[in-house]
Parts: C-alpha cells; sequence; structure tokens
C-alpha cells in the first residue's frame, strides 16, 4: 500500500531532523533509530533525498547535502535583500504616490517578496509570495534582461503565454525588448499584466546579474516614465549596495529620494542611461 502524500512528507520532515539534531554523518541504522521510522521506509526516503541532492552518501554514512545548503543560503539572502529594501520601497512609495514591488526570477514566473502601496495595490494581480509570467511585468524583464543566456533561452523555448492583447508573445519581441533595457537599465511595461496599468521596473545588480528586481505600477495614465525611471534605478542601485556591502552601515536608512534631483544623478549610481 502507497503512501499518501501527507504521510511521506511527514517522514521526510522527520529524517531531516533527524540530521539537524546530529553533529556528524549518520548511517541507517542510526537513521531509522532515531526517527522511530521502519529501516526499510527510511532506505526508500534516504535514496530519494540523495537523487535531489538533499543529502549526500558516503559509504554507508549519510549527511546533509549541498542543495541544503544552497537553499538556506538562498533565504537567508532573500532575507537579507527584503531588510536592506524595505525602507527604500516605503520611501519610493511615498514620494511616487504609486505601488512599489521587489521581486525575483523563479522559472518562467516572478514571485513578489515585497508589495508596498495604497488602495491601488488592491486592484492589482500581484502580492507577497504570488506569481506572475515574468515576461508580461517590467520586473520579470529586468530580470530577464540581466539574466545569463542560457536563462533566457529555456525561457523563451518554454514559450510566452498572453495575459493581455499587450503581453508579448515571440521570442523576438521580448529580445528585442531586453535588448533595450540592457541599453537603457530600466524595463516598462504598458497595459501587459493587467489592462491600463504601466510599471517601470530596474534591476538589482550582484557581479553584473540580476538577483532581484523593484518597479513602480499604477494607473497607465498617471505613470510617467521619463520621470520614474530616474528614481527607479537610483534606488535599485542603492538597494544593491546595501546587499552587497560587507560594512554594518548597510543597515542604516537614508533619505534618498526627496534629495536626488531627477536629472545629472545617474553617474554616482554607476549607471548610465541613453532613453529609450
Amino acid at each position: 500500500m502507497s503512501e499518501s502524500p501527507s504521510s511521506m512528507v511527514d517522514r521526510v520532515v522527520t529524517i531531516l531532523g533527524v540530521f539537524e539534531r546530529s553533529m556528524g554523518p549518520l548511517n541507517l541504522g542510526q537513521i531509522s533509530v532515531r526517527s522511530g521510522l521502519p529501516r526499510s521506509s527510511v532506505h526508500r526516503i534516504l535514496q530519494q533525498l540523495v537523487n535531489a541532492r538533499l543529502l549526500s552518501r558516503y559509504d554507508n554514512e549519510y549527511r546533509l547535502g549541498l542543495r541544503m545548503f544552497e537553499i538556506g543560503s538562498l533565504v537567508v539572502h532573500r532575507t537579507r535583500m527584503s531588510e536592506a529594501a524595505r525602507p527604500l520601497l516605503q520611501e519610493l512609495c511615498t514620494a511616487t504616490g504609486h505601488v512599489v514591488h521587489l521581486a525575483v526570477l523563479n522559472q518562467q514566473d516572478v514571485v513578489y517578496l515585497e508589495r508596498v502601496g495604497g488602495a491601488f495595490a488592491s486592484t492589482l494581480p500581484s502580492r507577497v509570495g504570488g506569481r506572475l509570467p515574468a515576461h508580461c511585468t517590467a520586473v520579470g524583464k529586468a530580470l530577464l534582461a540581466y539574466s545569463p543566456s542560457d536563462v533566457v533561452d529555456e525561457y523563451l523555448w518554454r514559450g510566452l503565454s498572453r495575459r493581455t492583447d499587450a503581453s508579448l508573445s515571440t521570442p523576438g519581441a521580448l529580445e528585442a525588448a531586453l535588448t533595450r533595457i540592457r541599453s537603457t537599465g530600466y524595463a516598462t511595461e504598458i497595459g501587459e499584466a493587467v489592462s491600463s496599468v504601466s510599471c517601470v521596473a530596474a534591476p538589482i545588480l550582484v557581479m553584473e546579474q540580476a538577483v532581484a528586481a523593484i518597479s513602480v505600477c499604477g494607473p497607465q495614465d498617471r505613470i510617467r516614465v521619463d520621470e520614474l525611471k530616474f528614481r527607479v534605478k537610483w534606488i535599485a542601485a542603492e538597494i544593491s549596495r546595501r546587499v552587497t556591502s560587507t560594512s554594518r552601515s548597510r543597515t542604516r536608512s537614508r533619505p534618498l529620494i526627496t534629495s536626488v534631483p531627477l536629472s545629472g544623478h545617474m553617474a554616482s549610481a554607476g549607471m548610465a542611461d541613453t532613453g529609450r
């Protein structure tokens, strides 16, 4: 009789908990005893966890695998990013009066880590933890533009679905958009995820690759791209600096938006703007 999904998850969690309490590698017998699970079930689950790189096996002993470290590091990195970004996102929202997002790329989607905004936010499909197709959003296009070529190639290979009539639906259209984004440092979206809604986004770069992106979104008739692009790019550059800085000063919040002019400051942010 096969195990139910919930039963299997419970057993996996129990086994991983054994490693959490252990200071070194464990063999099959030790894991079975400490978890209280049948030896045969433990052996089967251990093999699946090894195949998934969540555990590694050396001879007859098991230990936590590299993928567990990768996942843990990602959680820490995203938590630190959210903490660094949150006060700046609030400033950006206050200064512009629009909804502000922080998002990351996950396969074909963007996943929203933060959303700051007022009443208009309730009209948007974005939510913290929610997903939207990357090519239909400004944050998604900003992320794709600064992703490795193999990531973009796989994205195009999977196909482009439409959310509205304005959504990009061909590889050529998306590739042209990504080229423009790389030359200007910002991305736009005009009714591509939600009709009558526009966004301006910029990537948060670490080692020339996008680890996240921020955007300002609002009613299409109220979004002024030529003004917002400077604010968004400046804040994205500052978040990047705070995330990558080894100094404790990265956790301090400074008023950046209202004190920075809308032109002539991008050189200090290390990002050139050639216009669209």
